[in-house]
């Protein structure tokens, strides 16, 4: 199913809408469905697709992994995007106001050295 795109399968174009994404399913699970035929591996792959692209965010992420052309499965892809996903989130308040910017570039200028916190949180670390 890797080496398909979801858009072939469903023979729908990526800026199709998702009432034409709908619309498509429907159109060939009247032709694919397993009480209509034997072939049943070709609907897999049809429900899959739609399950990805009929869903917004589903096909957001899609989007996101076709463009960036990883050369990893999408499912693997899915799992770690959901997995690994970093938020950070303040009350209200940026985390460095632009004063303590110029301050950590002031003691740099100086040749103080500068806090251990601005080093870990500039390198990621924090």
């Amino acid at each position: 199913m890797d080496d398909l795109d979801f858009y072939d399968i469903l023979e729908c174009a990526p800026h199709s809408s998702l009432a034409d994404i709908h619309t498509q399913y429907y159109k060939l699970a009247k032709r694919h469905h397993p009480d209509k035929t034997e072939k049943s591996a070709l609907w897999e792959k049809i429900r899959a697709a739609h399950e990805v692209l009929g869903d917004e965010k589903q096909r957001a992420l899609y989007d996101r992994w076709r463009a960036s052309r990883v050369p990893v499965p999408f499912e693997k892809y899915r799992q770690t995007a959901q997995a690994h996903a970093v938020h950070w989130s303040f009350s209200g308040q940026r985390a460095i106001s632009d004063s303590s910017a110029r301050q950590w570039w002031e003691w740099r200028e100086q040749g103080n050295r500068v806090p251990d916190l601005y080093e870990r949180f500039r390198n990621y670390e924090v």
